[in-house]
């Protein structure tokens, strides 16, 4: 488990990038961090993975007090996270297979688990095919598969995605949340994806913590409502049998499993909507392209 407890941290230049926050992330749970350039969001970033330590409060991962470690411990701590850039940062004159087996070597594994265990990882990420490449024949897409697959070879606790969609463009968007859900649901992982990237995260609404000004301004499931209002909701358990009537203003039957709300559009009005969101970000998408960091 992540906790941050009245977690605040002051440079020496004066700036207050985090005070007095306060948050709590569970095993296996996919949360995104959203918020403008400057609000806080690489500074929580690095208090959890030990690069720096607050000023005020505790950051504890799995019992670990992470400001307390000794320097000579932090390469340790950091074994069990996994940290996905934006560009990439593969090794150029080595293959796919090498790329990934490399983040094994260093943990000094014998050589036939890390043959089985990149293997596994490139076929986790469709990319079994590609182990004998060199990174620069493949898309973006396809290195940014190269390195989510070398972040999680070692199994970290948590992996970090820092804008893992924002050298792709919209195509490869959904596929490559999709492949992070998948990792979230086979490996165990516990997933903290930072982004800019709105309408990714509307189309793939999970709990959203929204940062501003060193201060979360908002914790909870972004794009819930959005959701709801286009796809309907599935019922709850122990909602299903319940009695209910809904009056359903659509063109097309609504399958008896399902509890729509009022006015839910077609399905082809859903589609034309789609087309038209994402028509309308594509300028936006293109700056997120460019990347300014976290």
């Amino acid at each position: 488990m992540i906790e941050f407890k009245n977690v605040s941290k002051k440079y020496k230049n004066g700036t207050h990038a985090l005070e007095n926050v306060n948050l709590k992330v569970e095993d296996g749970e996919f949360v995104y961090i959203m918020g403008p350039t400057g609000s806080g969001k690489s500074t929580l970033i690095k208090l959890l993975d030990g690069e720096e330590v607050p000023t005020g409060g505790s950051v504890i991962v799995n019992n670990v007090n992470v400001g307390r470690l000794r320097k000579s411990k932090v390469y340790l701590y950091r074994r069990k996270i996994g940290v996905v850039f934006q560009d990439y940062r593969l090794l150029p004159e080595k293959t796919v297979f090498e790329n990934v087996a490399y983040a094994l070597e260093v943990l000094d594994m014998p050589g036939d688990k890390i043959k089985k265990r990149t293997r596994e990882v490139l076929k986790l990420v469709d990319l079994a095919d590609k182990s004998n490449v060199k990174p620069r024949e493949l898309s973006g897409g396809q290195q940014q598969r190269v390195a989510i697959a070398r972040a999680i070879a070692k199994r970290p606790a948590i992996l970090i995605a820092d804008e893992p969609t924002g050298n792709l463009d919209p195509s490869m968007t959904d596929e490559m949340i999709t492949l992070l859900e998948k990792i979230n649901r086979e490996e165990k992982t516990t997933l903290l994806v930072v982004t800019h990237n709105d309408v990714m995260v509307e189309y793939h609404p999970k709990r959203t913590i929204r940062i501003d000004s060193g201060h979360i301004v908002n914790d909870g499931t972004h794009g819930e409502r959005f959701y709801k209002q286009n796809f309907g909701e599935v019922k709850k358990p122990q909602e299903e049998n319940k009695e209910e009537k809904v009056e359903v203003v659509s063109e097309t039957p609504v399958q008896e499993e399902e509890a729509h709300t009022e006015h839910i559009p077609t399905e082809r009005e859903v589609q034309d909507q789609k087309i038209e969101e994402i028509n309308q970000t594509l300028e936006s998408i293109e700056e997120i392209k460019g990347g300014d960091g976290i």
